[in-house]
C-alpha cells in the first residue's frame, strides 16, 4: 500500500515534470521568434535627395582675350 502511494506519487511529478518542459520550451521558442521579429533591422534608412541639379563644372577660357603682355609684365615687374 505504501509502496504504491509512493509510486503514484512519483509517476504524477514525473508527468508534472514532462508537462513543464514542454511548457518552458514553447515559451522559449516564442520568445525567440518575438525577439527575432521585432529586431534584426541594422540597416539605417538612407534619406538621399531626389532632385537632380545640373552642375557645370566646365570652365571655359577664351585664349584670345587673354593678355599675354599683361601676364608677363606683371611678371617682370
Amino acid at each position: 500500500m505504501i509502496i504504491k502511494k509512493e509510486f503514484t506519487f512519483v509517476k504524477e511529478t514525473l508527468k508534472h515534470h514532462k508537462i513543464m518542459k514542454k511548457a518552458f520550451a514553447f515559451l522559449f521558442v516564442a520568445g525567440m521568434v518575438t525577439l527575432a521579429a521585432c529586431g534584426g533591422k541594422t540597416e539605417e534608412a538612407a534619406t538621399t535627395d531626389t532632385t537632380a541639379v545640373a552642375v557645370d563644372t566646365a570652365v571655359t577660357v577664351d585664349t584670345a582675350a587673354v593678355d599675354t603682355a599683361a601676364v608677363d609684365t606683371a611678371a617682370a615687374k
